[in-house]
């Protein structure tokens, strides 16, 4: 299932075309690409911030060194893309359920911050405060794979967060 931050502020997360299959790995097509280069369009749900508010959010936001990391390993991640798996392997553990549950306390951190409310949808709560960072998608072995708003891309590099 595809959850994407392009929905309407109060309905649920609908399905985003851009992420694909190819051979069973994920690859994002150039129209994402395109998305993702883009700083701020202003056509996005409550939940997601501008880069001014994220910026905001980042200057006030107490974040310990793993949490840093974890930013950091999504915004070098190739498109921005990254799993669960992954997001706890940049934080030292082993698992993506404990990686994604420590990404959630993040996106509630950032999203209390910056004054945004959290993404109404039926999945855990840990797992709805991430969608204010970035869209997400559940993947057949149980992990997710999460693509940062563009939005927060660019707050992370202005504030040096890279």
């Amino acid at each position: 299932m595809l959850y994407s931050s392009h929905s309407q502020p109060d309905s649920r997360p609908s399905l985003n075309s851009h992420a694909r299959q190819r051979d069973g790995r994920d690859f994002v097509n150039s129209d994402m690409q395109t998305t993702l280069d883009a700083a701020d369009t202003g056509d996005r749900p409550v939940y997601v911030g501008s880069v001014d508010q994220y910026c905001a959010a980042l200057g006030c936001v107490d974040l310990s060194s793993c949490e840093r990391d974890m930013l950091r390993a999504h915004l070098r991640a190739p498109h921005h893309c990254i799993t669960g798996l992954d997001l706890a392997f940049a934080a030292g553990h082993f698992g993506p359920r404990i990686g994604l549950k420590k990404y959630g306390r993040i996106g509630r951190k950032i999203a209390m911050a910056a004054g945004l409310p959290q993404c109404q949808t039926d999945v855990s709560e840990y797992l709805a405060a991430i969608f204010s960072l970035a869209d997400g998608r559940q993947m057949e072995t149980g992990d997710w794979h999460w693509v940062l708003h563009p939005t927060l891309a660019a707050a992370l590099s202005k504030r040096g967060i890279s």
